[in-house]
């Protein structure tokens, strides 16, 4: 049975030429578009195709486990320990709250 659990990931955005390249750091997915709105909705939208698909293929629980990311149940906090760099010309980063199904085990662990 799964069960929904959230994890927040690192979406960082930098202008290169005339386009916006938008990346989740946490998974590598990356894309790029014309403004920084399109681009972010974009990389949502790919951020939960690759955790559905590494749901799919049975491997998200031990991606994380590997990566270190944690999972909450319920919800994600407030707030979370980053390390974000500073003074790196046109880059920004935004933090994103995203919903995951889990099997039991690893929920019964977020909550540790």
């Amino acid at each position: 049975m799964s069960t929904r659990v959230r994890t927040v990931v690192t979406f960082e955005f930098r202008r290169e030429a005339d386009q916006w390249l938008g990346e989740c750091l946490e998974l590598g997915t990356a894309t790029f578009g014309a403004s920084v709105d399109e681009v972010a909705e974009e990389l949502a939208d790919l951020v939960a195709l690759h955790l559905q698909s590494l749901q799919d293929a049975d491997e998200l629980e031990r991606f994380f486990e590997n990566h270190k990311i944690p999972l909450f149940l319920h919800h994600a906090p407030d707030e979370v320990p980053r390390r974000v760099p500073v003074n790196r010309g046109s880059v920004f980063t935004q933090f994103r709250s995203m919903s995951i199904g889990v099997g039991e085990a690893r929920a019964e662990a977020a909550l540790a």
